[in-house]
């Protein structure tokens, strides 16, 4: 979800700009920069798709009806900005266009000049002005920028990205039990990072992590051993495969929990450490957005060790899910007639969930659709599959690959079927109508350009690092 929100603020062509990042005072825990790419030769063709398809004057209108004069700090990141954040304060710095640098000067009071910028504000922000540039932060650090303590460097490079770390000295503060101090004092910094390629572009995660508070915890974020091979599992939208000590997992929920004066009965003792989905097409939802899926369509394999004590432990979970589901709080829990090789049970108004239990593994089908798609092709008879497998290194704990186009093919579809529901007058109906056939446009034409992705994770001393690769046509 992080990759794709981050490749949207791209395509839509604001830009926070990493150069200006170095200009921020060392000492931030956190922070987010993108480059500059409203003149990027890789975007123009989707920025055309976004004009064609009546997305852009469509909000551009309604920005500037429900924000009037404001709506010009639409600009304020047009030529590129980056944020930094730090455990007193926070440091923006922008490139605007002219309409939103002229309306931030206009509500900035008492600009004076000091060390060559044109300095107003009050004690709780400062707002610097120079020829095209615009810094807003808090007293302190704007301080350390006016006296060129400068030079602040990201853990990570790309035309996007983000990255923070927990505060510790908060953490300590909040005087946890030792056990649940320990867990949240183990992710050292998360960053992630987005760059456009000739082809496509690429994207890079790290979590770093610290095992010496909670070892157990950390073995989580630093899995072992082999995953399923997705090559052997059944075609759809896209596969993820990957490593979770489930049994180890329990185990340590139910400690924590007690630790916070919680029971919790959660016994996984029978499975394994390998799990991986698949994501299949389904039908398209009602005309009013509902769905009957409400668990979506998923086939999810679960390594098993007792083939008999893991369908006893799914049987316990899944009852308990569907009194959850039900308004009475309890039952709604119903075993139905098989379907071929699978189980079928009813899970209250969730819904029907259906499995099966192999020799060494579980398959769960959440809805028909999955099931249908249980014996179908295999990911290792798709071309596309083939041509991206070889890019996985031996030592991957997992890995996921998709069908980019496909899945904004569907989405395409779905939205411009779907009929807007909307409370107000005629004019909050037309909007939504002409929302929806916008975007359904834009997203067909974004189908048109969008391949298939891969992406792997592997573990390197205590880092978690991983790495995608991802087809568009610019």
């Amino acid at each position: 979800m992080l990759r794709f929100l981050a490749l949207l603020i791209l395509l839509l062509g604001s830009s926070l700009a990493q150069s200006l990042l170095s200009l921020a005072p060392p000492g931030a825990v956190a922070g987010v920069s993108l480059g500059n790419l409203s003149n990027s030769r890789y975007l123009k063709g989707i920025a055309a798709d976004w004009k064609e398809s009546g997305m852009e004057a469509l909000l551009k209108g309604e920005v500037r009806k429900e924000a009037g004069s404001d709506a010009d700090l639409v600009g304020t990141f047009a030529g590129g900005a980056a944020v930094a954040l730090y455990p007193d304060g926070f440091f923006l710095i922008a490139r605007p266009n002219a309409a939103a640098m002229n309306l931030i000067r206009k509500n900035t009071k008492g600009l004076k000049p000091q060390a060559g910028w044109m300095v107003g504000g009050d004690k709780d922000a400062l707002t610097g002005f120079s020829r095209d540039l615009v810094f807003i932060a808090t007293p302190r650090i704007a301080r350390l920028f006016l006296q060129n303590k400068r030079g602040l460097q990201a853990p990570i490079s790309g035309d996007f990205l983000i990255w923070g770390a927990p505060p510790q000295n908060l953490i300590q503060s909040l005087q946890l039990p030792p056990r649940t101090n320990g867990a949240a004092r183990v992710i050292r910094r998360f960053s992630f990072a987005l760059k456009l390629t000739e082809g496509g572009y690429t994207s890079e995660t790290r979590l770093e992590v610290n095992p010496a508070p909670d070892a157990a915890f950390a073995s989580f974020f630093l899995p072992q051993g082999q995953p399923y091979d997705a090559g052997e599992l059944p075609q759809g939208l896209s596969v993820s495969t990957g490593i979770l000590d489930l049994a180890k997992l329990s185990r340590y929920l139910s400690a924590i929990a007690q630790e916070l004066g919680a029971k919790v009965n959660l016994d996984l003792s029978a499975f394994g450490s390998r799990y991986a989905t698949v994501n299949v097409q389904g039908p398209p939802p009602a005309p009013d957005g509902r769905s009957s899926d409400v668990l979506g369509h998923l086939l999810v394999y679960l390594e098993v060790k007792d083939p008999a004590t893991a369908e006893a432990n799914l049987l316990g979970l899944l009852q308990n899910l569907a009194a959850f589901a039900t308004p009475q709080g309890q039952g709604g829990f119903k075993v139905l007639p098989p379907q071929g090789e699978f189980k079928a049970v009813q899970l209250g108004s969730i819904g029907k969930l259906y499995y099966k239990v192999e020799a060494t593994r579980m398959v769960i089908a959440t809805s028909t659709s999955a099931l249908a798609a249980a014996n179908g092709p295999t990911w290792k008879t798709d071309p596309n599959y083939q041509k991206f497998r070889v890019r996985i290194p031996a030592n991957a704990v997992g890995y996921s690959f998709n069908d980019g186009g496909a899945a904004l093919s569907m989405s395409a579809a779905q939205i411009g079927e779907m009929l807007p529901q909307t409370i107000g007058n005629q004019a909050d109906a037309k909007f939504s109508r002409d929302l929806a056939k916008s975007l359904s446009n834009f997203m067909g034409r974004l189908a048109q350009r969008f391949g298939s992705g891969l992406s792997y994770s592997t573990v390197e001393g205590n880092t978690l690092i991983g790495r995608g690769f991802y087809e568009v046509r610019w």
